[in-house]
């Protein structure tokens, strides 16, 4: 066994005058900056490895959880990623848990010269399995972004496929969002007054990471912060932004302290912790639709019938046994599922007693595989949602035996289906056939919505069929309600609205009527 440690040096020549005119030159050598410490072979090796993800909460490092992460390393060689400290990890990893490996490097990584440095990046590339430390993950995403180091690591994820692991701000860059700490850390209640906040700095463009699209990490769950809440609320705060900022169909994994997430390749997570203590993760995805307010300077306000987020929360064991499958966010054992809502910047939280079946429904064009936004989606006794820029929807099942799926689209032959109520969570996948003549009614009759001109920069006329009374409402592509107006419609009426609080961007028109309901969609260009 050997360590190494490699300085960067900066040479400093010093000119002294002494008696009689004579010159003393001395040379200092000062070392500053990046130092790499190797435990063990210096030679890598190349071994039959597993790839994999390790989310650990930070506090003390669960040890059954790191010796997971090693044994998919096969025999192979170790490096962690940090950018403060020394070599803390070399020997805990090498020989105190008793899984072989080769190697063990561990790289301090100051600056983003540092993160081009070539010696670095042959390192890195010989790596089985990487793990990054704790600390502030700001210094990651300054000191990586736009970096060598960055598209290697990002290609060793992708196309070697080794396991990435990490601890406090090390998990917290390793979901597609990430909040950054730009500004230094967030509480829940700051987060939950204003997701806006001008600490909640969040980065969507960093690590690519299997299982992990969509989903922003948090860490230190349960550590009480000097609000005196802990950090599910900052949480919550983070989806909402993912949601309202990028469209996205957001999800979360957070764990407390000393709780580790082994994802497996066939991303299958399983939960680490002591069975004596509260060693939860959580697994947060939205479903009941997205935030009714999320605006700068507003309180967050996300009940959607108090069940805005539905949560998996596991206890951890020894063995990592209790398990949730991040192929569909679905499906899992060992926990159990709860509600999470946010009313005017307050989180609550609501059990789900007994068996909780849900389903949910994604369109897509038949053609071309695309999600079909916009189209509305009804369950029979069940509700009804349009559906977002993700192209899928969820419903709570309270239908005993059967339930019928409607779904229409402006453009495509509208599908009706019967399906047996399920006892399970289960996903049902639907496509729509494309009809040139065909247009949205959730009436019993075909009826027809204009709307001109399209795209448009200041209004928007629109005309339906003749009505005493037509509730028009306008739409973001993520089922947002951002106008709405009642009128009347007599035959061959027409209503001109005025878009001029509106952005350019891709929007829907819902009108509803006698006629049924009919949805557009439109774009306001500059």
């Amino acid at each position: 066994m050997s360590i190494m440690s490699i300085n960067i040096k900066h040479t400093l020549l010093v000119s002294i005058r002494l008696f009689f005119g004579v010159w003393l030159f001395l040379v200092f050598e000062h070392a500053v900056g990046q130092d790499i410490y190797r435990t063990g072979s210096s030679s890598p090796v190349e071994t039959e490895h597993m790839s994999g993800v390790l989310l650990a909460g930070g506090a003390t490092d669960n040890n059954d959880a790191m010796r997971w992460m090693l044994s998919r390393a096969n025999g192979g060689d170790v490096v962690v990623l940090r950018a403060s400290g020394s070599d803390g990890y070399n020997n805990y990893l090498y020989s105190s848990l008793g899984v072989d490996i080769n190697s063990v490097t561990s790289i301090v990584i100051r600056s983003a010269a540092e993160a081009e440095n070539e010696e670095v990046l042959r390192i890195l590339r010989n790596a089985e399995v990487v793990f990054i430390a704790g600390g502030n993950q700001w210094n990651y995403v300054n000191f990586w972004r736009g970096t060598a180091l960055l598209e290697l690591l990002n290609d060793l994820i992708l196309e070697k496929k080794i396991t990435i692991g990490g601890t406090s701000a090390g998990m917290a860059v390793l979901g597609e969002v990430v909040f950054s700490a730009e500004n230094n850390t967030i509480w829940s209640s700051e987060a939950l007054e204003n997701p806006y906040h001008w600490r909640m700095m969040l980065e969507n463009d960093f690590l690519v990471v299997p299982y992990m699209d969509q989903t922003v990490t948090d860490t230190h769950y349960n550590r009480q912060e000097s609000d005196g809440m802990i950090r599910k609320g900052r949480h919550v705060g983070f989806m909402s932004r993912m949601v309202s900022d990028w469209n996205m169909h957001a999800r979360g994994i957070a764990a407390n302290e000393y709780t580790a997430i082994g994802v497996d390749e066939e991303g299958i997570a399983r939960v680490f912790g002591h069975p004596a203590y509260d060693d939860y993760a959580y697994f947060l995805q939205v479903f009941g639709g997205p935030p009714e307010t999320c605006e700068d300077g507003e309180p967050l306000h996300w009940i959607r019938n108090s069940e805005a987020l539905r949560v998996y929360r596991i206890k951890g064991d020894r063995q990592g046994s209790a398990w949730f499958d991040l192929n569909d966010w679905m499906n899992g054992e060992g926990g159990n599922w709860e509600y999470w809502y946010v009313d005017k910047g307050e989180l609550s939280f609501k059990s789900i007693e007994g068996p909780a079946p849900w389903v949910r429904i994604s369109v897509r064009d038949e053609d071309t595989g695309e999600h079909l936004v916009g189209a509305l989606v009804q369950i029979e006794g069940n509700g009804e949602a349009i559906l977002p820029t993700y192209g899928s929807a969820s419903f709570s099942v309270n239908t005993p035996e059967h339930m019928t799926v409607r779904v229409t689209a402006e453009g495509y032959f509208p599908l009706e289906k019967i399906f047996s109520a399920p006892d399970e969570n289960i996903h049902i996948q639907l496509t729509l056939r494309k009809d040139d003549t065909s247009v949205i009614s959730a009436g019993p009759e075909v009826s027809i919505l204009k709307i001109y001109p399209n795209p448009t920069r200041d209004h928007l006329v629109i005309n339906t069929p003749a009505c005493e009374s037509v509730k028009l409402r306008i739409l973001n592509v993520s089922g947002i309600v951002l106008d709405y107006k009642t009128t009347g419609m007599p035959e061959g009426g027409k209503y001109m609205w005025p878009l001029k609080n509106l952005v350019p961007g891709q929007y829907l028109l819902e009108a509803s009527g006698s006629f049924g309901r009919l949805v557009k969609s439109f774009v306001i260009i500059p």
